[in-house]
């Protein structure tokens, strides 16, 4: 029951079919926002897409307490003064005062830690890692984890070639029933090399060339 309730939820949230979607009762999303399917966020996370838009892929993990920020949320820097004076004057929009427009654009299989901040016009590319606590100020490369105050990248997940090898399966395109079979070596092959993660994506690719035919 307890589950149905959550779909049914997610679903209203988004004005769409939850798509294996989770959001906790406890985050916030307000505005342009939009999510892939499979993405979770976590309770205490807030996403208000407010002057400028949210767009965040598939299977991303967005932890307890995120914070991802729109335009309409930071103030003006290159103008005479910050203050949004259309909090004391009606005849003002919003808009008059906001910083210009940038959206933040996350691919697809990012993980976002505990308590992190995204700043608005970042992009993250796709399979990166966001440490917790990390408050990222200018874009993230692929498969790139960062971390710190404010954010710097520390490695790639992988080697140049198996990035490469990952990011032209996009996997993520792919719904879960056609994961499923593979689960258990998608999650084990980190820990058997990388060597493991080549034949699980020439795995993969197999599958949809079966499918497809």
């Amino acid at each position: 029951m307890r589950d149905l309730l959550v779909r049914l939820y997610t679903g209203i949230r988004l004005r769409a079919r939850p798509q294996g979607r989770r959001i906790s009762p406890l985050a916030t999303i307000r505005g342009d926002v939009s999510l892939g399917k499979c993405t979770y966020v976590s309770g205490y996370a807030e996403m208000r897409g407010i002057g400028s838009a949210v767009r965040i892929g598939n299977y991303c993990s967005v932890a307890r307490g995120v914070k991802i920020l729109s335009a309409g949320q930071v103030h003006d820097l290159d103008a005479i003064s910050t203050f949004p004076f259309y909090l004391i004057d009606p005849a003002l929009e919003r808009a008059d005062t906001m910083a210009q427009r940038r959206d933040v654009v996350i691919g697809n299989d990012v993980w976002i830690g505990v308590d992190a901040i995204v700043m608005p016009g970042v992009h993250v590319g796709d399979g990166a890692v966001i440490g917790a606590g990390a408050v990222v100020t200018r874009d993230v490369e692929p498969f790139q984890i960062v971390a710190g105050v404010p954010a710097k990248a520390l490695r790639k997940r992988f080697s140049e070639p198996v990035c490469a090898a990952i990011a032209a399966s996009k996997w993520w395109e792919r719904d879960y029933r056609e994961l499923k079979p593979l689960i258990r070596r998608i999650h084990a092959g980190g820990r058997d090399g990388e060597q493991a993660i080549l034949e699980t994506l020439g795995l993969l690719a197999g599958a949809a060339q079966a499918a497809a035919s």
